[in-house]
């Protein structure tokens, strides 16, 4: 009979145990716990950096503007390698172009020596031929010298002595062309080497740069991840930096009731340090997946329950701490 009784007993206590525990989870979503989202930012650059000077410590409340590092950047060698190369390329096509000037040149007063030179001989040989018939004639005064025999050969000689001028007025003309092309820097290729030297110079000027990190705005300094004149590559994380006070508090649903929370439902976000600190905030983010509460934030930390991530929206005109546990109610009247 007692252990009939005993029976019972135990029926009933499981059974009020069962409408407590059903009871605490349909009212879930009335009260749970959540924790006020830090805002952090990581700083880090796409490239290489060296650490010039640390002017904070973490922990240290900053105001925006503030500075927080100071930087170099140097570009790898191999940016700079293509225009030295292309410029040496460059100044052998001007050095070319510039000696084939000179040979047009030494062509041009070649050719001028040789046609001058041809000429000359045939004026020789024609006056040759007017000084041998001049002398057939002379001393003969029986018989008086035609001079028209002679006009052909002196009108050929003049003729030639036309062309002699020609031929040089013609390369003298082409010759100071040439030497003023040299003179005047009309190298096709002078424009491009000068444009490359500037590139260079400025890419030179630019392969230190110097870099001042500033605070995003009023905030703490996180943990530093560097070092005065270490030297830091791509993408590797220099500093953390935090807002003051987050306005996004993170809590959990628990799973059996997801349903019952939607984009805009307001919640009360209330300290548990104080209750008089609560702020009033709505819904603005919700998890694609159930996931298993942490710890922290269940009501019984030794059972593990599983839930759905909110992100509750208030002013960032408040006073929690980053990462402070809070305790989130259901408002009534929706």
């Amino acid at each position: 009979m007692r252990l009939f009784n005993l029976f019972y007993l135990i029926l009933i206590a499981l059974g009020v145990a069962f409408f407590y525990f059903m009871r605490s989870s349909n009212n879930e979503v009335l009260s749970f716990y959540g924790f006020a989202e830090s805002n952090e930012t990581e700083i880090n650059y796409n490239y290489p950096v060296v650490v010039d000077k640390i002017h904070v410590t973490p922990g240290q409340e900053v105001k925006a503007g503030q500075v927080l590092l100071e930087l170099s950047r140097i570009k790898a060698k191999e940016a700079l390698s293509e225009e030295p190369y292309r410029i040496a390329q460059l100044k052998s096509e001007a050095q070319l172009w510039n000696q084939r000037k000179k040979d047009q040149i030494a062509e041009e007063q070649q050719s001028r020596q040789l046609a001058l030179a041809q000429l000359e001989a045939d004026i020789v040989t024609l006056q040759k031929e007017l000084d041998f018939k001049g002398s057939l004639v002379e001393g003969l005064k029986t018989l008086e010298p035609n001079r028209s025999d002679y006009n052909p050969i002196r009108d050929q000689i003049a003729k030639l002595e036309d062309k002699k001028k020609a031929v040089v007025q013609t390369a003298e003309l082409k010759i100071r062309s040439l030497n003023n092309e040299l003179a005047l820097g009309k190298n096709p290729y002078s424009e491009q080497i000068k444009r490359l030297n500037a590139e260079q110079a400025f890419e030179a000027s630019q392969r230190v740069q110097t870099i001042t990190v500033t605070a995003p705005g009023d905030g703490l300094v996180g943990n530093l991840f560097c070092k005065e004149a270490e030297h830091i590559p791509s993408y590797k994380t220099l500093m953390s930096f935090y807002e003051p006070h987050s306005g996004i508090i993170k809590g959990y649903v628990h799973e059996d009731l997801t349903m019952e929370v939607n984009l805009g439902t307001n919640f009360k976000v209330n300290s548990l340090k104080d209750e008089a600190i609560n702020y009033e905030g709505k819904v603005i983010g919700l998890g694609s997946r159930i996931v298993e509460i942490p710890m922290r934030l269940r009501k019984m930390p030794d059972l593990k329950t599983y839930g759905r991530e909110i992100l509750v929206e208030i002013t960032k005109e408040n006073s929690f701490l980053q990462k402070e546990k809070v305790a989130l109610s259901y408002i009534d009247g929706q």
